[in-house]
């Protein structure tokens, strides 16, 4: 459908809304209204009625799925084009600007990023210096009690984008406000609340509005502002009401307490010590960070909006670049993410009237807890005061009953658009009918109950032709869907289900923790602590011991009074596991850390007769295919916690195995989880199991929202309470004990649904405890039924019974494609990966799955370690003399480079040797290549964001360094190799020609990353170059460049993407044995694969 036809079909608020494409504009949409389409056709009436370009226009989303959705919407509306909008989640807007502007981000040194133990750490270490009368340094059982919740409050004050100093002038001003606001309110409540105290309240409002106090940022609204206005709004509560005093009761109950001296103050002032003491920490928590060169999660952000707000020129740029931008669910900003758009658009060109719009709901405002300020809905008005604010009320999910019953909830939250923006009216038009619409509560005996009706309906509407995928169960916690997959099972009912595994608790990894254990007790010396661990290990099956066999060992080791060890050394059948443990035990000592855990895992081999059987039986390649689920749920697991370890090196020297297993055990006694996402069921075809936060933007025919009791989603529902609170102008964090939010969650969950909407609860829960149901659900409209005989509760009460290992009975054997679908649509082709699909003499395909696709992790080999930190040296000295216009001093170069190897993973030999090697080499380089080095070209540039396609295949990539000539529209690409020289295409050894053949096509991928890019797609790529950094034999630097490349091989390598593409996303992964291992069976297999022969 073309733009004209699908702008007839919207109404008249989305019209108004595409229509308005100059100056700040504010859409207040609900669920279910057309935002999507909105934004879509928003963009392309922008490409219709001015001069601007597609990469001109910036979209900025919260999810990936929000991205593609939009995307997809455009591409249907203008074409190739809608690749070319600037269509970003707000990380990956982030991200980009990082790596397009390195310049402006060049540290002076590698920051490297900090893992949950090191900064548990840190904060651990600046406490230990307090006072022991510091509010924050109270202690239990030898612990410190607040230390989570200082790296919560080090995380909100991150996400703000506050800096240290800006944190204690709000701190200053708070103060400011609260000495003096406090004097007055206090006043009016002496007495009894009375007509007096209203009276009072109304002289002291004007003196609370003047007090003014200066903030640092204009993204952040004064105490006493915000306090004048809630006073204000609870007397005209107190007007409207029969009786004065119950709107001020609620408001003093809300705002104020008492002091020691049992004086009435307000509530922020008891606040303020803790908020002291945590500015003296994070202040110090910065500068420790600083001095050991390391950055923590929140960093990347920060950094963004300090390096827009510091350095005019990035600002301008951006400013120039992005003339119109576009922010969905707007709700959800934060306040560094609010900092960025005012950057953005805060340029006195526009004055106050920048072309941004923003879509947002106040009512489904849910993400608090990241630290996203509803309050910013607010505040775009008064930042820009001309914005046209547009609602949309039509609503073209739900039928009559779903919205009736959704609004007399939300209306109960207090802190709405509706009552503070006169005239504004939210409630929405139906436009969905249907005769089997409604909407009920079921009230039923026990959760057991509950559980039992909930899939005795699903059975039901799946028998009456619904399709499952068209019905969801909404539960606020995991473990409320966790407790239903049982009961699903038992009908056969398919799920699909994200859920989230602790990963120490894998049995793989529980496997690798064991076995480890024992090696290390045998390599210090602990016979006894080995003993005692082997028959637990030696039982489990993954170690192909038959029990008889242990019978055996057990019995003879205790009628010869031996140990397990002695008794096996001397056993015919397991003397070869133990050879293999006292290798094992010897090489821990010095073998590095990855390499130890690949022997131990049975990836790398030992000199030993005997492999660990573990990938065998964890990774079974032969079951693959029949039984993806479990295969991929061990290898995520370990590959999370392979990356985590990866991270917290930065507290280790040369790591061994006993580090790997102290590393684990750090985990298990700060309770930190390492946490994997894990798909259950498939997508297709299956009932959705969802929380309430992942349930936005989805809707569904039928939605069941589960324990919808007072203790989970009501009054009574307690989280745990912060240690550090804020002022109410800095409402960073909004946990689980605020009301609100989890009244606009339930909204949320309630507007899934289309045609039927059934809410259910429990009279008592497990334990026997009389449960209410949610308040927000009482004295309404909303029908509601009582059930005591569920059916067939007697099968119910046996599932609950089982209801531990739920997650295990209730998952179906799933096929490879159900299982990597998810990975599948966020796959992006690289020049590497078709370089490891087409290798026949490396296993091809297989190699592909395994490696890159399925990520099996494993430790590199200590050359390409070598490699990485030649590469990291080099981007850094094209970093430095981008940001200081000038090159950084060679012996600076080579101490980066030592500085580098550190990290990497080797034995004291290959340190040693590579250090050498690589110092030697890097000043043979920079003596011959050091001069062509520019200022303008761009080192490590990163094609990810770029939404680069070539048709339907998705590409991405990262350049070592381009240059970009602005006057010939064309680009060089270099490349940096370490290795071998080579000094032809094709010629030389076997070995010499494969490697040349991908090197080449490596190149041509540049090329077409380059071309089809949003941002450089008008450059074509003239040159492209392999620069070998390692002299050749005479000493020399070489390089082999690519030009006047043939149009014919540039569209034979094209149809070999194409081709390799094709396989991947069929999940069609030959078996190439048959071809001959060498270039020429390469070339074989890329013409099969060109000409769909297999």
């Amino acid at each position: 459908m073309d733009f004209d036809a699908r702008y007839k079909n919207l109404n008249a608020a989305q019209k108004q809304a595409v229509d308005t494409i100059d100056g700040p504009v504010m859409v207040v949409a609900g669920p279910g209204t057309g935002k999507t389409e909105l934004l879509s056709m928003r963009a392309a009436n922008i490409l219709r009625k001015t001069d601007e370009l597609p990469e001109n226009i910036l979209c900025l989303t919260f999810t990936e799925s929000g991205s593609v959705a939009m995307q997809k919407r455009l591409t249907s509306i203008i074409g190739r084009d809608a690749y070319n909008v600037s269509i970003y989640t707000f990380h990956a807007f982030g991200t980009e600007i990082m790596s397009r502007y390195r310049e402006y981000f060049y540290r002076g040194a590698e920051f490297r990023p900090a893992d949950t133990l090191s900064v548990h750490r840190i904060i651990t270490s600046i406490l230990d210096t307090l006072p022991y009368n510091n509010p924050l340094t109270s202690k239990m059982n030898g612990q410190y009690t607040a230390i989570g919740d200082i790296i919560k409050a080090i995380s909100d004050l991150k996400r703000a984008s506050l800096t240290d100093a800006e944190f204690a002038k709000l701190l200053d001003a708070t103060d400011e406000a609260l000495e003096i606001a406090s004097a007055l309110v206090a006043d009016a409540f002496t007495d009894r609340i009375s007509k007096a105290t209203r009276d009072k309240l109304a002289n002291i409002i004007p003196k609370i509005a003047d007090i003014g106090e200066a903030m640092p940022l204009d993204t952040l609204q004064p105490l006493s502002g915000i306090l004048a206005s809630s006073l204000q709004r609870a007397l005209d509560d107190a007007d409207a009401h029969p009786k004065i005093t119950p709107p001020l009761t609620a408001w003093k109950r809300e705002w104020m307490t008492v002091s020691a001296d049992k004086k009435p103050i307000l509530k922020a002032t008891k606040y303020q010590p803790k908020l002291r003491a945590l500015s003296q920490i994070y202040s110090q928590y910065l500068a420790i960070m600083q001095a050991a060169e390391l950055i923590d999660f929140d960093d990347m952000i920060m950094q963004v909006v300090h390096a827009i707000e510091v350095n005019p020129e990035l600002r301008y740029e951006l400013q120039e670049k992005y003339h119109y931008i576009m922010v969905d669910e707007f709700q959800d900003t934060n306040l560094a993410q609010m900092r960025i758009l005012r950057n953005l658009t805060n340029n006195p060109i526009v004055e106050d009237s920048p072309n941004i719009l923003v879509v947002g709901d106040d009512d489904q405002a849910i993400y608090g807890f990241q630290g996203a300020e509803v309050g910013n809905i607010i505040k775009f008005s008064q930042l820009y005061p001309t914005t046209t604010q547009i609602t949309l009320r039509d609503n073209y999910r739900s039928v009559a009953p779903v919205l009736a019953a959704a609004r007399e909830v939300i209306v109960q939250a207090s802190e709405r658009l509706e009552t503070t923006i006169a005239g504004l009216d939210k409630t929405l038009t139906p436009h969905t009918e249907t005769d089997a619409a409604f909407v009920e509560i079921v009230e039923l005996a026990t959760p057991d109950a509950e559980r039992g009706q909930i899939a005795h309906e699903i059975k039901q509407l799946l028998a009456g032709g619904a399709a499952p995928e068209s019905i969801a169960v909404i539960a606020r916690q995991h473990k409320d869907l966790v407790a239903l997959l049982g009961y699903l099972s038992e009908k056969d009912i398919p799920v699909s289900y994200d859920r989230r595994d602790n990963v120490l608790d894998d049995e793989a990894v529980r496997q690798l923790e064991h076995i480890g254990l024992i090696v290390v007790a045998l390599a210090r010396g602990d016979h006894a602590e080995a003993n005692a661990l082997l028959p637990e290990l030696l039982s489990h099956p993954a170690w192909r011991v038959a029990p008889e066999t242990l019978w055996e060992i057990s019995v003879k080791a205790s009628n010869t009074h031996q140990s397990w060890l002695e008794t096996m050394r001397h056993h015919e059948h397991m003397h070869p596991f133990w050879v293999w443990l006292q290798s094992c035990a010897k090489e821990s000592e010095h073998m590095p850390l990855e390499r130890m855990v690949d022997v131990l895992l049975g990836t790398t081999k030992l000199e030993t007769e005997y492999v660990s059987p573990l990938r065998d039986y964890f990774f079974p390649v032969a079951e693959f295919e029949q039984d993806a689920s479990r295969y991929i749920m061990h290898l995520e697991n370990l590959t999370a916690i392979r990356a985590r370890l990866r991270e917290h090196e930065i507290d280790m020297t040369s790591p061994r195995l006993a580090d790997f297993l102290g590393f684990i055990q750090q985990n298990r006694d700060t309770d930190t989880h390492i946490t994997s996402l894990r798909h259950v069921g498939q997508d297709a075809d299956a009932v959705r199991l969802l929380s309430a936060h992942s349930s936005k933007g989805l809707e569904f025919d039928h939605v069941f929202i589960v324990n919808a009791t007072d203790a989970m989603w009501g009054e009574k529902a307690r989280g745990r309470a912060d240690t550090i609170m804020y002022p109410p102008n800095l409402r960073l964090s909004r946990n689980a004990g605020n009301y609100d939010e989890r009244l606009r969650l339930f909204y949320v969950a309630m507007t899934r649904a289309r045609y039927t909407l059934r809410i259910s609860y429990a009279r008592e829960n497990d334990s026997a405890k009389e449960m209410l149901q949610a308040g927000f659900l009482l004295d309404n409209s909303i029908p509601s039924r009582s059930i005591d005989d569920p059916h067939a509760h007697s099968s119910h009460l046996e599932a609950a019974t089982q209801a531990w290992y739920a997650p295990l009975v209730s998952i179906p054997t799933s096929s490879m494609r159900e299982y990597l679908a998810p990975l599948l649509f966020r796959y992006k082709l690289s020049a590497t990966h078709i370089n490891t699909f087409i290798d026949v003499s490396q296993g091809g395909p297989q190699t592909f799955l395994l490696g890159n696709l399925l990520r099996f992790p494993q430790s590199p080999s200590p050359y390409a370690n070598y490699g990485t930190a030649i590469h990291a040296t080099l981007q850094r000295a094209h970093d430095y003399l981008r940001a200081h216009k000038s090159p950084q001093p060679e012996e600076d170069i080579i101490h980066e480079f030592g500085k580098s190897l550190e990290r990497m993973q080797f034995t004291d030999e290959e340190h040693a040797l590579y250090l050498q090697k690589g110092g030697d080499a890097l000043r043979t380089f920079l003596r011959a290549k050091y001069a062509t080095f520019s200022p303008e070209q761009q080192a490590e540039l990163n094609f990810n964001h770029q939404d680069v396609w070539l048709d339907d295949v998705h590409l991405t990539g990262k350049l070592d360094v381009v240059q970009f000539d602005r006057d010939a529209m064309t680009a060089t690409v270099t490349d940096y190799k370490t290795g071998g020289v080579l000094t032809s295409w094709d010629k030389g050894a076997d070995y010499q020609k494969m490697k040349a053949h991908k090197y080449r096509q490596q190149l041509l991928f540049y090329k077409l990353l380059i071309e089809h890019s949003r941002e450089w797609q008008r450059y074509t790529m003239a040159r492209g170059v392999l620069q070998f950094v390692e002299p050749n034999p005479a000493g020399e630097i070489v390089a082999l460049e690519l030009t006047d490349i043939d149009p014919s091989e540039l569209e034979r390598f094209t149809q070999l993407i194409r081709g390799v593409w094709r396989h991947i996303q069929d999940l069609s992964f030959p078996d190439t044995s048959a071809y001959e291992q060498s270039i020429e069976g390469i070339h074989q297999f890329e013409q099969d694969l060109i000409d769909g022969k297999i």
